[in-house]
């Protein structure tokens, strides 16, 4: 078997600024792999170095997935996070390809099942009812009550937790702007007001994530895990590259953290899983690819530490993602973004099951769907 072509496609996911970036990697036998980029905002030069470096796998046996990646690494100059990211993407669409030439899920190449279902939480609670209301085709909620009401839809669907951000009573932007790394007392009040509020309407039973994102440096951090440890988080999410710094952070606090969705390779999680920085990190599977990612789940593990996925983008990262939960034993929980643009399920050609809150892992080759071109077609990125 060989590759024959590798085309990345574009879409605009109408939310938040996000794009969403897929892979297609087409063999002489007639078997389609597909994989999944991430870029934020920059999806198309992101494109445009998967569409370059995919020239040098075409001829190339896809079934040898970590000699070509391992060769790919070399051969560039390796260490720089943006060719692991044309890596990770091509990598992805390697596995789909080598489980449906062996007729068994992702997940049987990597290790076999070791869970059926894996647990979600519900991400970018209220945030997208703030920004992008329109784009999901609902009303635009502003204040506190309609944020708290929502609270019912996370119920309803059986989930245990939801991820968060600072959102502002009244605030049009809905997110405050940031103070370059520091944080003031209405920031403060503020999420001390609402993580309460949602405390209050949830009860104990719900775990509720706060994601500060790279926001604030630790000082910061420090004063608002402190401000929030009456309420019980689940985890406070916060990012930033020097692991004393955070380990500081964490020694000051009660505080549960989470850490690592800015990090690319091995390598870059050891010095934080070393000082035991945090109680779970956080993988992009989609810039380090899934081989790198096993990598440091396991590593992880050996310094005793839970992982959770990074997974804001398309139905097709949700699929990988689970895949790779599915293997490991140190997998906590998976993110997923319920509360979105109405085709979204549409980009992909089998649905994803979810039930109580839980996503059943699929027995089909390969992530077990492939990707609808004519649906990434008709959401072209916007321009400017």
């Amino acid at each position: 078997m060989r590759i024959t072509a590798i085309t990345p496609m574009t879409c605009d996911s109408g939310v938040g600024g996000r794009d969403w970036l897929f892979v297609k990697v087409e063999t002489d036998e007639g078997i389609t792999g597909w994989g999944e980029g991430y870029d934020w905002q920059a999806s198309p030069s992101l494109a445009e170095a998967i569409r370059v470096v995919g020239r040098d796998y075409i001829g190339q046996d896809p079934r040898r997935i970590d000699l070509l990646t391992r060769r790919q690494w070399q051969n560039g100059r390796a260490g720089v996070p943006e060719r692991m990211k044309v890596m990770a993407a091509i990598e992805l669409a390697l596995y789909d390809i080598k489980g449906k030439w062996l007729g068994v899920p992702v997940y049987e190449l990597i290790g076999g099942l070791y869970r059926e279902r894996v647990p979600l939480y519900w991400s970018h609670f209220a945030t997208y009812r703030v920004l992008d209301a329109e784009a999901l085709g609902v009303e635009r909620v502003l204040d506190m009550d309609g944020w708290l009401a929502l609270v019912d839809d996370v119920e309803a669907a059986g989930f245990r937790a939801l991820k968060t951000n600072l959102l502002i009573p009244g605030l049009l932007s809905g997110l405050p702007p940031t103070l370059d790394g520091a944080i003031d007392r209405y920031r403060i009040e503020a999420a001390v007001d609402f993580v309460g509020a949602l405390r209050e309407r949830c009860g104990p039973g719900m775990g509720i994530l706060f994601d500060i994102g790279q926001e604030y440096r630790m000082g910061a951090i420090v004063q608002l895990a402190k401000a929030l440890e009456p309420f019980d988080l689940y985890w406070l999410e916060a990012e930033g590259f020097d692991p004393d710094a955070l380990l500081a952070a964490r020694q000051q606090t009660r505080t549960r953290l989470c850490h690592g969705e800015a990090l690319i390779g091995a390598q870059a999680f050891r010095p934080f899983l070393e000082r035991h920085v945090t109680d779970v990190v956080m993988i992009e599977t989609l810039n380090n690819g899934l081989s790198e990612a096993r990598r440091i789940a396991d590593l992880a593990a050996h310094y005793d530490t839970m992982f959770s996925p990074h997974n804001y983008m398309s139905p097709l990262s949700t699929l990988i993602n689970a895949h790779l939960c599915a293997v490991l034993p140190n997998c906590e929980i998976l993110e997923i973004d319920m509360d979105d643009v109405p085709w979204k399920g549409d980009l992909i050609d089998q649905p994803i099951v979810i039930e109580a809150g839980e996503l059943v892992v699929p027995d089909r080759p390969g992530w077990g769907a492939d990707v609808v071109e004519s649906v990434v077609a008709a959401h072209p990125l916007r321009a400017g």
